[in-house]
C-alpha cells in the first residue's frame, strides 16, 4: 500500500511539472527583449520549431528610426520584434486575433 501511494505521489509531481512548462505569450516576449536576434533566428531554424514546421521564410522590414522588424510566426498570431542597429531586440508588437 505504501508503494502505491508513492507512485501516485510521483505521478502527480510529474504531471504538475509538465503543466508548468507551457509558456504564455507574455512570458515568451518578456524573455526575449534585450537578447540578440541571432539567438532567435537560430532557434527558429531548428527542425522542431513552429517556423520550420510551417515553412516560414524570414520576414523583415525597416523602421524610420533606423531599427528594423523581424517577424516571428506563432500558431495564432505573429510577433513583430523591433531590433536595433546592434542586433538587440528592443521591443515587440503582437498581431493577430489570438495574441492576448
Amino acid at each position: 500500500m505504501r508503494t502505491h501511494k508513492f507512485y501516485v505521489f510521483v505521478f502527480a509531481i510529474v504531471l504538475t511539472g509538465c503543466g508548468s512548462q507551457i509558456v504564455t505569450l507574455d512570458e515568451h516576449v518578456k524573455g526575449w527583449v534585450g537578447r540578440d536576434i541571432e539567438e532567435m533566428k537560430t532557434i527558429m531554424s531548428r527542425p522542431n520549431s513552429y517556423a520550420s514546421k510551417i515553412g516560414w521564410k524570414e520576414t523583415t522590414y525597416n523602421l524610420p528610426n533606423g531599427n528594423w522588424i523581424f517577424v516571428e510566426p506563432e500558431p495564432r498570431c505573429s510577433i513583430h520584434w523591433e531590433v536595433n542597429q546592434q542586433g538587440a531586440i528592443v521591443g515587440y508588437k503582437a498581431e493577430g486575433e489570438s495574441c492576448r
